[in-house]
């Protein structure tokens, strides 16, 4: 055999590293990851490596996009990760890049090892850290504390947080620029904008074919990691959008159109809707000018459609068809969504990834459950389509019912179903997929009023009071779901047939607002008289829009261009 016979990870793994006495070697890897490549082409291609694995070991291979649950138990500080295992899934030792000499030593040792101390193994691994709520009430001093940790760790001379190796931390930039936008802190509008323009004007960002690296080696931003994500493009597209509407700056505006262009152009596919995963990252390529670049191979592209990233996609170009007034991106952005729901398999959990040649794979995690959630929230809102309402609640009744834990609070990763294997068996409850699916929940509680999302949300939350602290400026995620839920939403209902030319422009007017912390709802006079009666507002009005802060409301509104001007005499009051 002159390659590793890889496995998936999966219940015959496992039954045939028990049957045959072997360790598992298991190997986390990424689609788009340098090294990863690096160690495919040398240690794994190292004829004694090849012997010595297939011969002593059960080889599993892992790709970290399709299995976020494996890597969130498993990883060990980066990719490649190398790990090796006993046959219930207990970590003996392993780590990431491992050169093949090296490997040869590493691959001998653990045998060794394993020879003589099996069934005596104590995983290498902390334990999963299920988070425990403290006995007292949610106070909105957590969001205070947060916006300290991240102005604390602002690289006040380059942007960003920290040093070097340099991440984008979109969740901390959107979170300073809500904490300047609605409590005028100056110092705060300084953290982001310092940071969009370093790493707008920086190596991090493709400054020929556009769209943003990963990550940055230098704490200057100046020295990319090369891969680009669709995920991280998602997240900064929104951000330098938002950015863009409460400053004006062209620059935010021009790296956002550089966004669009670059993902509708590498991964996009433009004919069926849908975003693919990632692009491989290409030292020798990215540093070619066009005109070089134009007569080399283009990097490899994953062509594999996850929910979770085409969600964020999905919201980001939403919000771009709003911002840039290019509904074209809209068009697209419903068509991807159209075609996710599509590819739903009998019973309508989120599948977690798809490809043409596979079909769907993986159902029901939560890391989809929120940005599929935000997803159809803002297509409601964009659309003006009930339909899509109609969807998010389907799905958060779902996730409510797979995997909230209705004893504790907080919803796990992964469904019951799927904590049988190695580390799976403790199901997690991560702050950042916890903090988005309560955030998605609260949206929801406040176009329907349903006090019972709320209640799920914030007990969601609850559960991260002890211990937020020790995340850091990561911590931002659950900040922007607290301060929803300590602040209430700031809406806009807007009463006027569907197709009519008022609702159009009130919608058009509507969806211009920043949008952290609002809503939009949309009532027929003629179908939704009921619940325009409870709401306290006048059917006979329409077509009108009411404004509220959270529980005080305007006059009603019969030209759409007083929403804003209405909005900011509420807010100052």
């Amino acid at each position: 055999m002159n390659k590793i016979q890889w496995l998936e990870w999966g219940k015959e793994s496992f039954e045939k590293a028990k049957s045959l006495g072997k360790p598992i070697l298991l190997d986390i890897t990424g689609s788009w990851c340098h090294w990863c490549h690096v160690m495919d082409d040398t240690s794994y291609k190292d004829p004694v490596v090849i012997d010595l694995v297939n011969k002593n070991f059960v080889p599993v291979r892992v790709d970290t996009d399709r299995r976020p649950d494996v890597n969130r138990r498993y990883n060990m500080g980066g990719w490649p990760t190398t790990a090796f295992l006993d046959n219930e899934g207990r970590i003996i030792t392993g780590g990431t890049y491992i050169p093949p000499e090296q490997l040869r030593e590493v691959l001998r040792s653990v045998l060794d090892f394993y020879g003589t101390n099996k069934g005596k193994i104590g995983s290498k691994l902390q334990p999963t850290r299920i988070p425990q709520a403290k006995n007292e009430v949610l106070s909105d001093t957590i969001t205070k504390d947060i916006a300290t940790t991240v102005a604390v760790n602002f690289d006040i001379d380059y942007g960003g947080f920290g040093f070097e190796p340099k991440f984008p931390h979109s969740e901390a930039l959107e979170y300073a620029l809500l904490r300047y936008h609605y409590h005028g802190e100056k110092e705060m509008l300084t953290v982001a904008t310092k940071t969009l323009d370093k790493m707008g004007n920086g190596g991090i960002y493709d400054q020929v074919e556009q769209g943003f690296f990963r990550y940055s080696t230098t704490r200057d931003w100046s020295i990319p990691h090369f891969e680009k994500m669709a995920e991280d493009n998602a997240k900064l597209l929104a951000v330098y959008l938002h950015a863009f509407q409460l400053t004006g700056r062209q620059l935010y505006r021009d790296r956002a159109e550089g966004i669009v262009k670059y993902v509708n152009s590498s991964l996009a596919d433009l004919e069926k809707g849908g975003f693919f995963g990632s692009q491989d990252a290409d030292e020798e390529y990215y540093k070619l000018d066009l005109l070089g670049r134009s007569t080399r191979k283009t990097p490899a592209i994953d062509r594999t459609l996850y929910t979770n990233y085409n969600a964020l996609l999905v919201s980001a170009f939403l919000l771009s068809s709003i911002v840039l007034d290019r509904s074209e991106l809209g068009k697209f952005a419903l068509k991807t969504l159209d075609r996710i729901l599509g590819l739903q398999e009998d019973g309508g959990l989120p599948f977690h990834y798809w490809r043409e040649e596979e079909g769907v794979k993986l159902k029901g995690l939560l890391v989809d459950y929120g940005p599929l959630l935000h997803s159809l929230l803002d297509a409601y809102e964009y659309s003006g389509k009930r339909a899509y309402l109609d969807k998010a609640v389907a799905m958060a009744e779902d996730s409510i019912e797979k995997l909230n834990d209705k004893t504790s609070g907080g919803f796990y990763d992964i469904p019951s179903e799927d904590s049988s294997l190695g580390e799976l068996r403790t199901r997690d409850k991560p702050i950042d997929e916890n903090s988005m699916i309560a955030n998605g929940l609260l949206r929801l509680s406040w176009l329907l009023e349903k006090a019972n999302y709320a209640t799920v949300a914030g007990k969601a939350l609850g559960l991260f009071n002890a211990d937020y602290e020790r995340y850091g400026v990561t911590g931002a995620s659950y900040a922007l779901a607290l301060d929803s839920y300590f602040n209430g939403p700031i809406g806009i209902t807007i009463i006027a047939p569907s197709k009519s030319k008022q609702f159009i422009a009130f919608k058009a007017e509507a969806l211009k607002l920043y949008p952290a912390r609002r809503y939009v709802r949309y009532l027929d006079p003629a179908r939704d008289v009921d619940q325009i009666d409870r709401l306290g507002f006048d059917a006979g009005k329409a077509p009108v829009a009411y404004v509220c802060a959270g529980k005080t409301c305007g006059p009603p509104i019969s030209d759409p261009a007083n929403i804003d001007p209405s909005l900011s005499s509420l807010l100052a009051n």
